[in-house]
């Protein structure tokens, strides 16, 4: 009988995002951002082990790829790991900010890397070599400090599970144009309130009551401004196109 892996690839939103400026030699962007992982809202796969060394992946959302651009894929790849052939259930929206790509990647590693012993070090280099936000996914924690350009994990907690309402606004956002769309004189402005919550998570370990007053976006402003029938809708979940909102 073939060896069956069945995983949970949950989406993340992002509690607070402050973008700090460019490195014009990557031409990444440096981030302040706590991560909230949301297990109630993910993607599933099915990993079944074939006869052949080649790894593959189906899906029938058209808008995922099954070549080897997909973040699942890579991910076996850096593992080293082969004869692997993936079944993705879509039901984190693309382009939604939510991370969707990023968590069928990271979730595979900390698999494998659990199974093998992989150190969590080795692992999260392994993950940020595939994108800036799967080192977090690797976590067992799901909630965390990233710096960097989001890949450095400064620290984590485990929080309670906060209740979150979607809003699918049907609009799909390419990270590479919100990015590339921002003015960064605005931006990281309210830092201040990303180390008001670090704060408070290292005082007491949990997140506040008063979670709202600590939320911001830096893409929201650009998102709205493009989007205005939007606003009031919700909060932006990474660079866009999806809204969330407490419920």
């Amino acid at each position: 009988m073939s060896e069956i892996i069945r995983l949970k690839c949950p989406a993340k939103i992002n509690l607070t995002l402050d973008i700090l400026g460019k490195d014009e030699l990557s031409g990444k962007h440096f981030v302040n951002t706590i991560l909230y992982r949301d297990d109630n809202f993910f993607d599933e796969m099915v990993l079944t082990k074939s006869d052949t060394p080649e790894n593959t992946i189906s899906c029938e959302h058209p808008d995922v790829p099954t070549d080897r651009s997909n973040l699942a894929l890579r991910a076996l790849d850096v593992l080293g790991e082969g004869g692997w052939n993936v079944a993705l259930q879509k039901h984190i929206p693309t382009g939604s900010g939510l991370g969707g790509g990023s968590s069928n990647a990271g979730v595979i590693l900390r698999h494998f890397g659990k199974a093998r012993g992989i150190p969590e070090l080795a692992l999260r280099e392994m993950a940020a070599s595939l994108g800036s936000d799967v080192p977090f996914f690797t976590l067992e924690d799901n909630l965390a400090y990233c710096e960097g350009f989001g890949d450095q994990l400064v620290q984590a907690w485990s929080a309670d599970p906060l209740s979150i309402h979607y809003h699918q606004t049907g609009v799909c956002v390419s990270t590479a144009v919100a990015y590339a769309q921002l003015d960064l004189v605005y931006c990281g402005r309210r830092s201040g309130m990303t180390e008001a919550l670090l704060l408070h998570l290292n005082q007491f370990g949990v997140l506040p009551g008063q979670l709202q007053s600590y939320l911001h976006n830096d893409f929201e402003a650009g998102f709205f401004r493009t989007h205005s029938a939007l606003i009031g809708s919700g909060r932006l979940c990474g660079s866009g196109g999806m809204l969330w909102q407490l419920a």
